[in-house]
């Protein structure tokens, strides 16, 4: 558990965290306006456009809180079927809500579940994104790793988090509206002056960008990018899926190149194993 007077921050257990974001769900999605200063639309829309959807993608939208991003991509049209999975029940309520009022709720699938031990099975799907829920999970790399093993083969995940403030001028700015403006203002309207306390404090401790991009890249995820959004407030990391053939497929793989072309039209359409092809009994 975290202490928040302390400055270092230490993420707090599966049940504070529900417990808290329970708490602020109602007005979750006005402060997150408020704060963002209405950037909050244009970001998601940002992940949505560099997911680079395909018609029929089956999109895991993790972390959904309240459904902003699963909403953004059932409304950018293309897409198949979107799941979105939330610990919060009572963010999951707002959620359904929402698709509900969007006529959106034969498109979205809203399930409770944990980003550390998501319940799907491997490469089961081809976009996988998260906003703003990779530094409350108490084991980041973890998250990253969950959300690249359910990814297919071609697959795109796509992550909006906030970023610690920079050594500029505006770093200076964005260091007081994080320790200042956003526990004041968020506390006020929200209730819970310790819930953004701490989500202030969890942004000026997250990881830098060149971090979550070389775990990323840890998770053999190929392409690896991140971008910048106002100011570095705010980046968009990006990530593919490229598993290497299995060696068996490699092997035939290989044969096929070194076998004169004429024969290669008149080899039947059969799957051969590595024993089939020298000779093994």
């Amino acid at each position: 558990m975290h202490n928040l007077q302390d400055d270092r921050i230490q993420i707090p257990d599966a049940e504070w965290n529900n417990r808290m974001f329970s708490i602020i769900a109602t007005r979750y999605d006005l402060l997150n306006s408020i704060l963002s200063l209405s950037l909050d639309r244009n970001w998601r829309k940002e992940l949505v456009s560099h997911a680079a959807v395909r018609p029929d993608d089956r999109i895991l939208d993790v972390c959904s809180g309240t459904g902003g991003i699963a909403v953004e991509f059932a409304e950018a049209g293309l897409c198949g079927e979107i799941i979105g999975v939330d610990s919060s029940e009572e963010m999951l309520k707002i959620a359904e809500e929402k698709t509900r009022e969007a006529n959106l709720q034969n498109k979205i699938k809203l399930a409770k579940g944990s980003a550390l031990e998501l319940a799907f099975e491997d490469e089961s799907f081809d976009i996988v994104s998260m906003g703003f829920g990779l530094r409350n999970i108490s084991d980041y790399a973890k998250g990253i790793c969950e959300m690249a093993r359910v990814l297919k083969n071609g697959g795109r995940l796509v992550v909006l988090e906030f970023s610690p403030p920079e050594d500029t001028l505006f770093g200076m700015i964005h260091h007081f509206y994080l320790k200042s403006v956003i526990p004041f203002v968020g506390g006020i309207l929200s209730g819970s002056k310790d819930a953004y306390q701490f989500l202030s404090k969890s942004i000026l401790n997250f990881a830098k960008p060149e971090t979550i991009a070389l775990v990323m890249k840890r998770q053999d995820l190929k392409n690896v990018s991140y971008k910048k959004l106002s100011g570095g407030a705010v980046y968009l990391y990006r990530g593919e899926k490229h598993t290497p053939p299995k060696k068996e497929e490699k092997v035939v793989v290989e044969i096929k190149k070194q076998m004169p072309i004429e024969r290669q039209k008149k080899e039947p359409k059969k799957s051969v194993s590595q024993g089939d092809l020298f000779g093994n009994p």
